[in-house]
């Protein structure tokens, strides 16, 4: 037992002398900075922001001179919006800068064009155990907004250096530690989704608290989208130009004019308000499209004007589980009837101009991103993460010059815009036997200038046992979000499974008049309340204009105006009436001549009879 106790002994005492000739270095922490955010958004929609620091001084070597100073920034968040610098003015209206106690501290304001600095000194000198707190706060009127019936609401990324340990160049070590939560008001409504995810959440009396983990806001900002439902206001203008060509005078002209449309599964309806002048028609195609036709004389000049409303609402988040796979489409199914032509599910992985599914670079990258997959969802999320990883969003491209390119060029690194990521990604899937189509209509980026919404194209994937399913990889690229299911932020117009212009916008049936058609020209913007009166539903409007189909010959007729039909329907028949007339005339003449003949051959006969005695 000596013995053990020995060598214990021993041991300790080896290496108690070895950390005294071998010193281990140590860093100390000689500052900690804690920094504690809290956005909260009130019932008025309003973003008040505070912002509390406080610096401890744990060193007997350093301190915190009073002419030291706690910096903060103001900075423009919407880039593209015009009025930021009155939103920075009005924000530096509001700023206040207290201690712990309420005492106001003493700053530095500098306002620039796109952003405002705040200097606030120490005040005196931080010394070993000694503190200052400094509470910032101010209201931000760009981090929320209100877009029709949704609320949007940011919180700005944060640089890496803002985490972490920071080592000074005289050697003082700081530690820094972060937290940041948002407050949001019950009233706002329904919470759409939280982007970052949250590290937690909870409820407390009236709003709801989310608590995020600062790492997960480095170079990107918080997005919180409030609202399940958004409503919007179009107006379509047609311009309808005359002719001086002959045929003019004899024959209308038809205009198709595509209409918005609803979706399968309700996320988006559409109500009418008006539409002027009256169309002959309104039919859907095979595949849901709204067209209506309007009919006119070649010497009008008038315009086709049609308003009314969409709301659009988000539906569950699809999961790859809900998916079916490759072997359960049956490609047999007749999928739908565009133009009289039937088209199954087959002909969606057919190539067509655009969407060269059959070229060796096409086959190759989808082969290579299938694999041994089979869930359709997943090869669909395959394919969508390699687009939005490799191909990169020419801004420049979406100026005068902006040619449709191609899915393979596209593949090929070509310049890029909303119809190359959905091209290419309706080829690969395509090239994979999974049925895929082009979608148009409206996107919105909610941190845009109101006024400023596009024309855009997306991609509608055919998902067994889901249906159709709305996917933009050209918005997935932004890195915010995946854009696979409905959402808010789109508003469709038409889908084209053929190529991207069957059915066209506006389409004209004209005969032997080569005069200018021009484009259709949209107005959209989000509104937050409709009408109650005077709209007719989608349903009412096609039961109004029902369509009755016709024969191709009826057709021919109907696009003859009095004019025409005299020319080529009242002259002919006058002149086949005539014909008529004359051969029932000749008929006549013919049968008296016979009569007659007879009549005088009888004559003749009775003379040569001789009398009775």
């Amino acid at each position: 037992m000596k013995k053990v106790m020995r060598k214990i002994l021993l041991h300790i005492f080896f290496a108690v002398l070895f950390f005294i000739i071998f010193p281990c270095k140590v860093s100390a922490v000689d500052f900690k900075s804690n920094v504690d955010l809290t956005y909260s958004v009130g019932e008025n929609g309003v973003m008040h922001v505070k912002d509390i620091r406080t610096i401890v001084n744990n060193s007997d070597r350093y301190y915190m001179k009073s002419t030291s100073y706690e910096t903060f920034i103001i900075q423009i968040f919407k880039t593209r919006v015009e009025d930021s610098g009155e939103n920075l003015q009005k924000a530096a209206e509001t700023i206040s800068v207290k201690n712990e106690y309420g005492q106001t501290l003493n700053s530095n304001i500098t306002t620039g064009e796109d952003r405002i600095e705040i200097q606030v000194p120490y005040g005196s000198d931080i010394r070993k155990g000694g503190r200052k707190t400094i509470i910032f706060e101010y209201d931000n009127y760009e981090l929320t907004e209100k877009n029709g019936k949704v609320w949007n609401i940011y919180i700005p990324g944060m640089s890496e250096e803002y985490l972490g340990v920071d080592t000074s160049e005289n050697g003082a070590v700081t530690k820094k530690d972060f937290s940041v939560s948002l407050e949001v008001s019950k009233s706002l409504g329904e919470t759409n989704f939280v982007l970052p995810e949250p590290s937690g959440e909870s409820e407390e009396n009236s709003k709801k608290i989310y608590r995020f983990q600062p790492d997960s806001l480095i170079n990107q900002a918080a997005w919180i989208q409030i609202g399940t439902e958004q409503y919007y206001y179009f107006e379509i203008e047609q311009e309808i130009t005359s002719s001086t060509a002959l045929s003019s005078k004899v024959f209308y002209t038809f205009y198709d004019l595509v209409l918005p449309r609803e979706v399968e599964g309700g996320s988006q309806k559409v109500y009418f308000t008006s539409i002027e002048p009256e169309p002959e028609y309104i039919k859907l195609d095979g595949e849901g499209n709204a067209i209506a036709r309007f009919k006119f004389t070649n010497e009008e000049e008038t315009t086709v004007l049609v308003k009314g409303y969409m709301t659009t609402e988000v539906t569950d988040k699809i999961e790859s589980s809900q998916s079916g796979n490759l072997d359960d489409i049956d490609y047999s199914k007749i999928y739908a009837v565009v133009d009289e032509d039937e088209i199954t599910y087959e002909d969606l992985t057919k190539a067509s101009i655009y969407w060269e599914v059959d070229t060796p670079e096409i086959q190759t990258k989808a082969t290579e991103l299938l694999g041994d997959e089979k869930n359709v969802y997943k090869i669909l999320l395959n394919d969508y993460n390699f687009i939005i990883d490799n191909v990169n969003y020419d801004e420049l491209k979406t100026g005068i010059n902006n040619q449709r390119q191609g899915a393979l060029n596209t593949l090929k690194g070509g310049s890029s815009v909303c119809m190359e990521f959905s091209d290419l990604l309706i080829t690969l899937l395509r090239a994979q036997g999974v049925p895929a189509r082009a979608a148009f209509g409206y996107g919105f980026d909610p941190k845009a200038r109101s006024g400023t919404e596009e024309g855009h194209q997306w991609v509608e994937v055919y998902i067994p046992n889901i249906g159709w399913v709305p996917v933009d990889p050209t918005w997935g690229d932004t890195g915010r979000r995946d854009y696979i299911g409905s959402d808010l932020d789109h508003a469709l117009w038409r889908v084209a499974s053929i190529d991207v212009e069957t059915p066209s916008p506006v389409t004209k049936y004209s005969i032997l008049d080569d005069s200018e058609l021009k484009s259709p020209t949209f107005k959209i913007d989000v509104v937050e309340e409709i009408p109650n009166s005077n709209l007719l539903t989608f349903d009412v409007l096609l039961n109004q204009y029902k369509y009755s189909p016709k024969h191709e010959l009826q057709e021919k007729i109907d696009q003859l105006n009095k004019y025409g039909k005299v020319v080529f329907l009242g002259i002919p028949s006058f002149i086949i009436l005539i014909i008529i007339l004359s051969l029932v005339l000749s008929i006549i003449n013919r049968l008296r001549k016979v009569k007659l003949h007879k009549n005088i051959k009888d004559s003749q006969v009775n003379s040569l009879t001789p009398e009775d005695p």
